[in-house]
Order: C-alpha cells, then sequence, then structure tokens
C-alpha cells in the first residue's frame, strides 16, 4: 500500500508499506531479535513500487524485478535503498492467496538467497493490467461502450522466470490447506503460459539453498510428533474430500449431518460465551445455523466465534519460526566449523 495522493503532493512522510515495515525493523532492531520473518499469506498484492522499496529494505540497492512490455521492451527495476536495513537471517511465509506484488517481493528474496521461502506455492499472477475507457477514445459524450481491461505487461524475476501460472515455490513446503486446482492463475482457461527471458545482472547467495534439504528434514520430524499439525492435514484432506463431492442431498437429515461433519473441520476454539446469544448453552447441534431456519441464526454467537477464530493458534506461523530457528542454528554451527578449519590451516601454516 502507499498513500499516493500525499506522494504526489509532495508529503515526505507519505504512509507506506516500506516506511511502516522499515519503522518496525528498526524497533525490532532495538529488541535484539534473531530473525525476522514476513507473513504475506492471503496477501493479494497492490503497489509494484511498494514492492520494489520493501525488497529493498531486505536487499539494498540492487534489482528486484523485470518488466516486458507489449512492444517486447524489457525494463530492469531496481531499489533506491542504498544500503539494506535488516542485515539478518529472514524468511517469508507465502500461500496460494499470496499474488501479484507479493509474489515480486518472495521471489526477489529466493532469487537472491536472502531468505527463506516458506507456506504454499502462490498464486501465479504475473501480468500487469490497465483500464481502457472505450468511450474517452471514440470520443463519446455519453457513456456507452465501458471499460476494456488488457493485459499490457509482464513481470519476470532477476533470474528470467516469470512469477506466472507457476507462481513463487517455496524453499520449505508447508502445507496449509488451499486447493491448487480452485486457487490461483491456473485455474483460469485464459491464462498466460509459464516463460522466461534473459536474468538480470545480479550476486546471488547459495549459502541457504545448501541447508534446504536438512531444514526440510528436521520439519518434517518436527510435523510427524506435532499433534495439531497432524489434526490440520486431517481437516486439509477432509475438506479436499467434501470439495470434491459435487453432490448435495435435499435431505434435512442428511443435510444436518454434513453441516456437523463440516464443523468438526473448524480449527479448535475457546470457550464462548452465549449469555446474550438467543441460543441458550444447551442448544444441540439441531439448533446451529445451516441455513435451513432463518431463526437460528444468532449475530452475536457468530461473531464470538469469528474472534475465537482470529485468536486461535496459527501453527503454521508457528512451524515457519522452527524452520528459522534451525536455519539460525545450522547457519551458526556451520560458521564454527569453517572457523575452526580456517584456525587449523593458519596453524598448520609456517
Amino acid at each position: 500500500y502507499q498513500d499516493f495522493a500525499a506522494r504526489q503532493a509532495g508529503d515526505k512522510d507519505y504512509r507506506s508499506a516500506t516506511s511502516d515495515v522499515k519503522k518496525l525493523i528498526e524497533d525490532l532492531k532495538t529488541k535484539q531479535v534473531d530473525s525476522v520473518l514476513i507473513d504475506l499469506r492471503n496477501n493479494g498484492g497492490g503497489s509494484l513500487t511498494e514492492a520494489i522499496e520493501l525488497s529493498s529494505l531486505f536487499l539494498g540497492n540492487g534489482p528486484v524485478v523485470q518488466q516486458r512490455r507489449a512492444n517486447g521492451s524489457i525494463s530492469v527495476e531496481k531499489a533506491s535503498q542504498a544500503k539494506a536495513v535488516w542485515i539478518g537471517p529472514m524468511g517469508v511465509l507465502i500461500n496460494r492467496g499470496s499474488a501479484s506484488a507479493s509474489e515480486i517481493f518472495a521471489a526477489a528474496i529466493q532469487d537472491y538467497g536472502r531468505g527463506l521461502v516458506i507456506g504454499d506455492q502462490s498464486f501465479g499472477k504475473g501480468t500487469v493490467q490497465t483500464m481502457v475507457d472505450l468511450d474517452q477514445i471514440a470520443k463519446n459524450e455519453t457513456p456507452r461502450f465501458g471499460e476494456l481491461k488488457m493485459t499490457v505487461a509482464q513481470f519476470f524475476r532477476v533470474n528470467g522466470g516469470t512469477t506466472q501460472l507457476q507462481g513463487v515455490v517455496p524453499d520449505i513446503p508447508l502445507q496449509g490447506g488451499s486447493d491448487q486446482g480452485d486457487l490461483g492463475e491456473a485455474s483460469f482457461t485464459n491464462a498466460l503460459p509459464w516463460t522466461q527471458i534473459q536474468p538480470a545482472t545480479y550476486r546471488p547467495s547459495n549459502s541457504l539453498h545448501a541447508l534446504t534439504p536438512t531444514l526440510y528434514a528436521m520439519h518434517e520430524n518436527r510435523v510427524k510428533a506435532d499433534t495439531e499439525m497432524q489434526l490440520l492435514f486431517e481437516r486439509i484432506a477432509k475438506s479436499k474430500r467434501i470439495r470434491d463431492n459435487n453432490a448435495i442431498s435435499l435431505n434435512e437429515t442428511d443435510r444436518r449431518a454434513e453441516r456437523k461433519e463440516q464443523d468438526a473441520l473448524l480449527p479448535p476454539q475457546k470457550p464462548i460465551n452465549h449469555a446474550s446469544s438467543s441460543i441458550s448453552d444447551e442448544a444441540t447441534d439441531e439448533a446451529r445455523d445451516d441455513g435451513l431456519q432463518p431463526d437460528e441464526r444468532s449475530i452475536a454467537k457468530a461473531n464470538s466465534s469469528d474472534q475465537a477464530r482470529k485468536s486461535a493458534k496459527d501453527v503454521l506461523l508457528l512451524e515457519a519460526v522452527h524452520v528459522l530457528s534451525d536455519a539460525i542454528t545450522l547457519t551458526s554451527a556451520n560458521s564454527q566449523v569453517a572457523d575452526s578449519n580456517v584456525l587449523a590451516t593458519a596453524q598448520a601454516t609456517p
């Protein structure tokens, strides 16, 4: 996000994602945090400029993304930040709902080897659209034709590949529950294909990529022993089975049984106070709002349930933090081994 009006008006303190994140980083640095995790799950993107400038907080002033326009011309977009604000360990958490500018940021961090990308494969939107006013072209005084949305450019990563269709594939896959077939650019019948161009000139670091197999093995072992993660995977599998079933019963008893099964797939919730609800605490499953009877709905209960879900434990976020913690431990161990090897070589040299 960016306050475009304030920026155009010359306000040097205009609100933007980059300026706000920069303040947060400076605060975290005073608290001496070990690493930073950027959570871009379900972030549909926004300003291209902000995606570039936000990347610069972690990369410095190198190229971030390439753009190929309809006439075939290619431009390399670089960040203006002279030096990175955060140079410590970092990660980016994404899912199928991470799109456009979010994918540009995650792809840049991944291509430079600057941090770990964790989560689900992203949306896969690598195109730029603009709205064309057909009445303005036809010089109509009264609107007749409306507007036409046109794809005018395509995004490419600094490594030459596009985020189109394939999205960003995480370094550490973390199943998050999104249906790969129902979401993403690949679900559109008219989606442009994946393609690539020449890479930009940049200096990647491969230090993290060497750790990926070990990190993934540690993640797998931890998840197998994590009861909450296993319950999440079970809910994901059941949800997919329900979505794949394209039939629905018109029998009320069967419908209520289906609703009960679907309710069981929701994350565990904290106890809810129904004192202000028109439904008593002793209400059975049959009294739940399943759309069959209009008088079953309770706004108070719905709001309480929604708030409980928001405050529920985020097991995927916690697992991403564990992965970053593992990366720090491995990096530190490798650094100590390297230092000891250098010391042994120096001592053996006449």
